[in-house]
């Protein structure tokens, strides 16, 4: 008996040492990829002032992606929910909407945001906003949806039989199981929607896409545009891992 559990100890021990070096190589390979990058690719020859704007035009992306995810999961959210309440004029309109956005590409999305219905405002910054927001809003609603339905239907009619009205079995009961689904989801959504700012550009905001080909043009030289890759890149990976840490510490007690 000492010895099956001094077994089962050992072979704990083997299997966590195996995922720790995994993972400790995975971050250092990432890690090294990303130093490389930024050693080659780094235009070095930037003034002060160009920095300056390539920083600025960092936060841009970062707030483009900040506030559309939010616009996006209040929004998706919503919808999810009308939809779930099975009135059939409602849903046959929610559909609809989910299916222009979905069926149309982002960037002309935002075209007919920043020159047709938003054309009078002087900065297209919130025209982006709204655009991307709604755009990720029709994925947010389907990501919510899809993670309520994986919940077993019994849930809700054991809740419903035990007196609970629809609202309080979504809430105690249906929604606490779906947010395992949901919540990773939503992390991805998040990362899709950061690379999708990348076409603010064409409707003149000087996101970090957009700032390294104006400076590709003004030095004659491709550094700009790939140091951008690599700083993607640096990003996606960074909010990857913070997703997996979050379906990890979601899923320690399945």
């Amino acid at each position: 008996m000492y010895n099956y559990k001094l077994l089962k100890i050992k072979i704990r021990f083997i299997n966590l040492t195996k995922l720790l070096n995994e993972k400790f190589f995975k971050f250092i390979f990432s890690v090294s990829i990303i130093i490389i990058g930024v050693w080659l690719t780094f235009p070095s020859e930037l003034t002060s002032a160009q920095k300056s704007a390539y920083t600025n035009a960092y936060f841009t992306t970062i707030m483009l992606t900040f506030g559309g995810i939010s616009i996006g999961i209040v929004l998706g959210f919503i919808l999810a929910f009308l939809k779930f309440l099975n009135i059939k004029i409602l849903s046959f309109f929610i559909d609809e909407y989910i299916d222009i956005i979905r069926g149309t590409p982002v960037l002309l999305q935002l075209m007919i945001f920043a020159f047709v219905i938003l054309a009078t405002l002087s900065d297209n910054f919130y025209a982006a906003v709204i655009a991307l927001g709604l755009n990720s809003s029709a994925y947010v609603a389907e990501i919510v949806r899809s993670g309520i339905n994986s919940v077993d239907r019994g849930q809700m009619e054991a809740a419903r039989a035990m007196g609970l009205s629809y609202s309080v079995s979504m809430r105690l009961i249906i929604f606490p199981q779906a947010i395992k689904n949901i919540l990773p989801a939503l992390a991805n959504e998040f990362i899709s929607l950061f690379k999708e700012t990348s076409v603010v550009g064409l409707i003149g905001i000087f996101d970090l896409t957009m700032q390294s080909k104006s400076l590709q043009a003004t030095l004659f030289t491709p550094e700009p545009i790939l140091f951008a890759g690599v700083v993607y890149y640096a990003n996606v990976k960074i909010f990857s891992v913070m997703a997996k840490l979050l379906e990890n510490r979601l899923n320690r007690h399945d």
